[in-house]
Formats: structure tokens, sequence, C-alpha cells
């Protein structure tokens, strides 16, 4: 059972890497179609099926999804181990079947548990969980499962952007790294020193607390004019930060998607116009 799912992770993480959208470590989409953008969903799985039924890409043949941090979260099993695993293996099941159209973003949470930095929520570490489940489901073949998961966590962009200058990523620098921040991080090879907690990729991802002048510095930097992330937790589904930054999470009642063309110039007004509640979708 292992083999198999190992081969899923690994189809996955090649597809990542040969997606016809990415250059280098970003996503290009093109001027026309649609895409369909999660917050973080933390294995919730009725908004996860939610946000795939309205994307329907089956019918939608011009559509494009991105995901991001879809780990540590849901029921747990009998043994308190966290089970998002199974969250993983059928979104890469669904990216080597639409290589194309479905797109992940790395997150923190995914690089904390293949870094094995601990998580705590409510008294609990939800890297050890996801760990426990592993062991406790592949037995002596989990290692192997979990080196397959960092390869596909690994694989994955950091970024994307539209030509109408729509900028995606799961988080951005906190003002107070930005000094500092190495903005070549998107369009370089990468190597481990990035990953580190003083690193360009470390700093993207576990951002929080933009202000209206990084957001400004960043637009420059990445001839974006507005952003779209996902980290930083939204009671009622959705926030902003100055007139540049939307922010979504996907992982609670709730939670929303965002649905955009890619053929139109959006405003932050326009963006927050456009979020979705998955509790209205049937």
């Amino acid at each position: 059972m292992s083999d198999r799912v190992v081969q899923t992770l690994l189809q996955a993480a090649e597809a990542n890497r040969r997606d016809p959208l990415r250059n280098a470590n970003m996503l290009c989409f093109p001027g026309a179609g649609q895409l369909y953008i999660a917050g973080d969903l933390h294995n919730h799985h009725r908004n996860y099926e939610k946000f795939l039924r309205a994307a329907d890409l089956e019918r939608h043949p011009q559509r494009h999804i991105l995901l991001q941090e879809l780990i540590h979260g849901g029921p747990l099993g009998p043994n308190g181990e966290d089970q998002s695993l199974d969250m993983i293996l059928h979104a890469a099941q669904l990216k080597a079947k639409c290589p194309d159209r479905v797109h992940f973003l790395l997150a923190n949470h995914d690089m904390a548990q293949v870094q094995r930095l601990a998580i705590m929520k409510d008294g609990y570490d939800l890297t050890e969980r996801f760990t426990r489940h592993v062991e406790l489901k592949y037995g002596k073949t989990a290692g192997n499962v979990l080196t397959a998961f960092r390869e596909f966590c690994y694989s994955m962009p950091l970024a994307a952007i539209t030509v109408t200058g729509v900028f995606f990523a799961h988080s951005l620098p906190t003002a107070r790294d930005l000094p500092k921040f190495d903005a070549t991080l998107l369009r370089r090879p990468l190597t481990e020193a990035d990953y580190d907690r003083n690193g360009p990729v470390y700093q993207l991802i576990w951002g929080r607390f933009q202000t209206q002048d990084a957001l400004n510095a960043l637009s420059k930097l990445w001839w974006a004019d507005l952003f779209v992330c996902g980290h930083q937790p939204q009671d009622a589904g959705h926030g902003t930060i100055g007139d540049r930054m939307l922010i979504i999470d996907s992982s609670h009642n709730h939670g929303v998607y965002l649905p955009l063309d890619l053929s139109v110039q959006y405003t932050l007004a326009d963006l927050v116009a456009q979020v979705r509640p998955l509790a209205g979708v049937m």
C-alpha cells in the first residue's frame, strides 16, 4: 500500500515541476479562463469537497484551481493522530488527472512538517500527530512515505501571478524582514539555506501583519498590483490589509473561496466582491 502512496506523491511532485505555467518558483497564469483560489483548508473535508464542486473542472476546461495548506486539521484517528495525509493524496491524484490546471502553493505547515518543526495547538504538536498517523498506517515503510511527502512539498511553487497583476502566495514577509528579504527567490534555483528560519522562503510563508508600506514595496519588486494570501486566520472568512492585500480562509464553517476571471483587471474592492462562501455551494 505504501508503494502506491509513494508513487502518487512522487508523480504529483514531478507534475508540479513540469507545470507548463511554471517559471522558476512561480506560476504565470494566462490572460484567459478562470482561476479558483482556496485559502488554508487544514483538512476540512466538507469545504474541500465544496471547493472542488464549485470549480467543476470537468465541465470547465479553461478553469484552474490553486490549493494551499491542506494538512493539519480535521477529525483525529483513534490514537489521536492527524489524518490529513489523505487529503494530500486526493489532491495529488487530482494533479495527476489535470496536471495543467491543478496547482499548489507551498505553505508554512507543509514546511514545518517536513522540517519537523513543532506547531502547537491546544497543547498538542500538529507535526508529531501527522507523523504518528503515517507511522501507524504504514509501519516499517513510513519513512518512504514521509520522504515522498517531503519531495512533494519541495516541488510546490512559492507564488503565482496573473497577467493583470494579481499575485498569490501563502503569505508575504513582515515589514521588519523586508529590508533583508531576498526577493529573487521566485526566479532562481533554491538551496537548503533558503528554507532555514532566516531564509527567504521561511520569511515569505511565515510572515504576518504586513503594512501598507511593505505591500507597496513588494508591489514594485514583483510588478504586482494586488496580493491574495492565506495563512492569517479570518473568522469571517476573509479580510484585507491596506489597499493591496486580501486574505482568505477556507478552514472553518465561515470559510470562503475566490473565483476570478483571468482576463479582468481587478481592484481590491472588486476582489472582496468576488469572495464566495463555501457554505453556499450545494
